[in-house]
């Protein structure tokens, strides 16, 4: 009941017996009930009612040490509102001193927090103790009183004896407190009452530390005067010094400084005073550091100078102080960072003008090669190039991995950039370590006045790369169809061919790119060349699959009857892979059935061959519609004689009947690829995931997983139960995981306290070394990939991303998340298809993942990790990782070479190791809980 409705029902109850006759205070408390005399206790006691709690108490109508549903007492109430009378009652009938209420404060905790001198003067002349502790903080009285300010307070507590060195739950004592909040009478009180000044808190500081970093001058003043010690360092290492350098506490740097600080005591990571004040652009502090003497190129851990550190952040006029006091302008940290690298590749304009007019080496390159005109190429900063090159940066230089300014600037669409690079003498011609010049580089950014601004500058339309392709071939890998355009209006060859003998047109006919077709056909391409095993473009798009290309291409007067090398024709091709819909378009533009490869095999033994049950009911379907006559000596159908019974269809093995299986009317997932539903299939709990299928290569996709996964039988690998695609939509079936993913099940499990990551990072090994034995690739390794059963065991899923490395694979893009992915699959330029070793790599992320608890990278964009991954540059090590062998694993793991990977079952042997460790360190800790409730502990 609230203060107000309780003063309304003691009004009522007043008004009833004043109606009758004459009545007294007295009189009233007589007829309460004990339920209405609690709350009228409280409500007393928060008034200082003195009268109305003796008469409460008198009576019995309410007991003096209950605690209400706010966890509140009588006695604490009036302690907190400095009810010193009130709080006289309670202890004179009975109330407990020690006895807490809200937030687990006792009386005198409550009186401390109200700077209560009267109150706190009275309880303990009751024996309350003066160091009782709050039970959430472990706040003491003297605590309480320091952080708020209430000198007198501290003064009675003090002179109680109360500890002045007795901390709160975080390590904090009062003094520390007390010097944060710059309460200096305070501060004078406690150390002249014996409070220790150099007793440190829960984080390592001191008091003069935590003073120097609220900015409590006069603090700071006072306890040296009491001779504290200047140079005390902090658990992470740092100094007074170092924490008012890093806030920008000019004048407390100054008295440190005359006191004796140290300018160049540095923290755990290297971080002098100097180095904080230039991070943060404090240049009055930066002066004064350097004027007492501190070095100016004193670099922290990772080799990182002041300087380097004021030209990343843009602080312009600490850069210009630095190189006026004789900074080194061209240190170089261990990676090969300079100020100068760091100032263009940031962006940072100002910075960079003062370094080249300071003298800095201006094609001093980092480890990579990387010259500061490179890294301002890439980032687009187009004032800063130019700043550059006015200054006399070497334009046509090549990075260790054969980039170049140009290419580079191609390769990120940073137009402007081109065009001052090639007004100050780029050689257009030049190209990176695969020979790309930057026309064929530009493509990837899809900027057609690129091209265009290269074109008029002298670059060569068919200028070729090592591999033999052209710009217009990259056009058509990276789909560019409007740089096409443009290429080919410049004259590009259509008919030029690659190292493969592919030209562009046999190019986006196996990529199945319609549009490109059709543009290099009107631009008089050879429907007809080949490649070097003799495939034309037909032949590709029959045998990918991609029937409007097949179209396209025999309206333009492709031969139907071309063969390759082998003898195989479009129509053996399309049968062999199952393409129905490619089927029926060539026969009725007349393809011969009957006719034979090099091996004398037909379109129909090629669809028997390789069970395509449905390719083969096609060419049946046609040939029974189309009879030959065998008087008219047409010879281009005689297949209809190799007609034998009726091609019966067989169910394969995962075959599960759609009538069986029963699903939940909502999904609890969806994505491009379909939904997925929980479900029943007889009486077993399921996962049934329904995948859009509608071309033929998409039903080939369906089977060939169906396939792999039937056989993919093991403890670590999610249990298939089958396929169906008798109907639409096609779906699988598997086990229900209960457990959910790996991350979310790790997480439970610490949080029940439980570490259980190696010992699942052991089991989703097994289940991967297993699928690599059998040449199944993954290529999507995540920890949302790994999947716990209900009996606590990691099983490896995709849901439809693995596939067969035997089975024959197209171009197409890299799937799954960049963080996870090898660098030879998310590189630029000549990606590689997911493979064994890629697939090494990803599970190595995978224990980053598992064991911080994050996805690897962190918080850092895709971009940024993808340009770290590409230049070769691994993560840091995360501190998650305290043993250096676990480290050295995910090390070997993500080799950026594929051939220098650790091996799969050598990782095995490891994770085990670890995993073994870790149930023994569970065991241990599992024997001295025991031990510990054994003895009352």
């Amino acid at each position: 009941m609230s203060s107000a409705a309780l003063l309304g029902w003691w009004s009522q109850l007043s008004a009833t017996f004043c109606a009758t006759k004459t009545v007294t205070e007295d009189d009233i408390v007589r007829n309460i009930s004990v339920a209405d005399g609690q709350p009228q206790l409280i409500l007393a006691a928060s008034d200082g009612r003195v009268d109305r709690l003796n008469l409460l108490l008198q009576y019995e109508k309410a007991e003096v040490n209950a605690v209400t549903e706010d966890g509140e007492t009588a006695l604490t109430i009036a302690a907190n509102k400095g009810q010193v009378e009130a709080v006289r009652v309670l202890v004179e009938f009975g109330a407990d001193v020690e006895l807490p209420g809200l937030k687990g404060c006792t009386p005198l905790v409550c009186a401390a927090l109200g700077g209560h001198e009267d109150v706190i003067r009275l309880l303990l002349q009751k024996k309350a103790k003066v160091d009782a502790q709050e039970s959430k903080n472990k706040d003491s009285a003297l605590i309480c009183a320091a952080e708020l300010g209430h000198l007198e307070v501290v003064k009675v507590l003090m002179e109680s004896g109360a500890n002045a060195d007795l901390a709160r739950g975080n390590g904090d004592t009062a003094l520390l407190v007390a010097a944060q909040e710059g309460r200096m009478k305070i501060v004078l009180v406690l150390v002249d009452g014996a409070a220790d000044i150099e007793l440190k808190g829960g984080n390592g500081d001191t008091p003069l530390i935590r003073a120097a970093s609220c900015g409590q001058l006069d603090a700071v003043r006072m306890l040296i005067q009491k001779n504290v010690v200047v140079n005390a360092q902090a658990g992470n290492g740092d100094t007074a010094l170092t924490r008012a350098a890093n806030k920008g506490h000019l004048e407390i740097a100054r008295v440190l400084i005359e006191s004796g600080a140290d300018a160049e005591l540095a923290d755990g990571e290297g971080f002098t005073p100097l180095i904080c004040a230039t991070k943060e652009g404090y240049l009055d502090i930066v002066r004064l550091l350097i004027d007492s003497g501190a070095g100016v190129d004193v670099a922290n851990t990772e080799g990182t100078t002041p300087l380097i550190l004021a030209a990343e952040r843009g602080h312009t006029d600490v850069v210009k102080f630095l190189v006026e006091s004789m900074a080194a302008v061209d240190y170089r940290t261990a990676n090969g960072d300079t100020a100068l690298i760091q100032a263009a590749f940031l962006g940072r304009f100002e910075a960079t003008r003062a370094l080249v007019e300071g003298g800095a080496a201006i094609d001093l390159a980092h480890t990579d090669g990387y010259t500061p005109l490179m890294c301002a190429a890439q980032e687009g900063y187009a004032t800063i190039v130019e700043l550059l090159l006015q200054h006399g940066a070497t334009v046509n230089v090549q990075a260790v991995k054969g980039e170049r300014a140009t290419t580079i600037a191609a390769l990120n669409g940073h137009v402007e950039v081109i065009r001052l690079l090639l007004e100050h003498g780029a050689d257009v011609s030049l190209g990176d370590s695969n020979n790309c010049p930057p026309l064929l580089v530009a493509v990837d950014s899809g900027h057609v006045d690129m091209i265009e601004l290269l074109l008029t500058n002298q670059a060569s339309v068919d200028a070729q790369d090592n591999d033999g392709d052209t710009a217009l071939h990259e056009c058509i890998y990276e789909k560019q169809l409007d740089c096409a355009r443009a290429l080919l209006k410049y004259g590009a060859d259509p008919n030029l061919p690659n190292n493969a003998e592919f030209t562009p047109l046999m190019a986006s006919a196996q990529a199945g790119n319609e549009e490109f077709v059709k543009l290099l056909v009107e631009s008089n391409a050879n429907v007809d060349a080949t490649e070097n095993s003799g495939r034309t473009a037909l032949l590709l798009a029959a045998e990918d699959g991609h029937h409007a290309v097949v179209e396209t291409l025999l309206n333009h007067g492709a031969a139907i009857e071309a063969t390759d090398e082998s003898g195989q024709t479009a129509l053996m091709k399309a049968a062999y892979r199952g393409h129905e819909h490619i089927l029926r378009v060539l026969l009725e533009n007349n393809a011969n059935t009957a006719k034979a490869d090099n091996a004398n095999r037909t379109a129909s033994d090629y669809a028997r061959m390789n069970n395509r049950i449905d390719a083969e009911r096609v060419i049946v379907d046609y040939l029974l519609e189309h009879p030959v006559d065998k008087g008219s000596g047409d010879s281009s159908n005689t297949g209809v004689a190799l007609l034998s019974a009726p091609v019966a269809r067989k169910k394969p093995e995962w075959f599960l009947p759609s009538r069986e299986i029963r699903k939940e009317k909502d999904p609890f997932s969806f994505g491009s690829f379909g939904k997925v539903y929980r479900g029943w299939w007889l009486n077993s709990n399921v996962v049934v995931k329904c995948v859009v299928v509608e071309s033929d290569k998409e039903k080939q996709a369906f089977h060939r997983e169906a396939r792999i996964w039937h056989h993919a039988r093991h403890p670590n690998i999610l249990p298939f139960f089958g396929a169906s695609d008798e109907g639409k939509p096609y779906f699988f079936v598997c086990e229900e995981a209960t457990n959910g993913n790996l991350m979310d099940y790790l997480y439970r499990q610490r949080n029940e306290g439980h570490v259980l990551v190696w010992r699942k990072l052991h089991e989703a090994a097994l289940g991967l070394l297993f699928l690599h034995e059998r040449g199944i690739i993954h290529s999507d390794l995540k920890c949302n990939q790994i999947l716990v059963s209900k009996d606590g065991v990691a099983m490896l899923t995709d849901f439809g991303l693995s596939f067969d490395s035997a089975d024959a694979r197209g171009v197409g893009a890299t799937l799954g998340a960049i963080r996870w992915k090898a660098p030879e699959v998310i590189r630029k330029v000549d990606p590689s298809m997911p493979t064994l070793q890629s697939d090494i790599y990803s599970f190595g992320m995978c224990i980053v993942e598992a064991v911080t608890g994050q996805v690897p990278w962190g918080n850092l964009p895709d971009p940024v990790v993808k340009f770290h991954v590409s230049r070769e540059q691994f993560l840091s090590r995360p501190k998650a990782f305290r043993d250096d062998g676990q480290w050295d694993v995910v090390n070997a793991l993500c080799a950026f070479d594929p051939a220098k990977r650790m091996k799969l079952s050598d990782a095995v042997n490891k994770l085990q190791h670890f995993a073994q460790e870790e149930l023994i360190q569970e065991r241990i800790a599992e024997y001295n809980e025991e031990t510990a409730s054994e003895l009352g502990l």
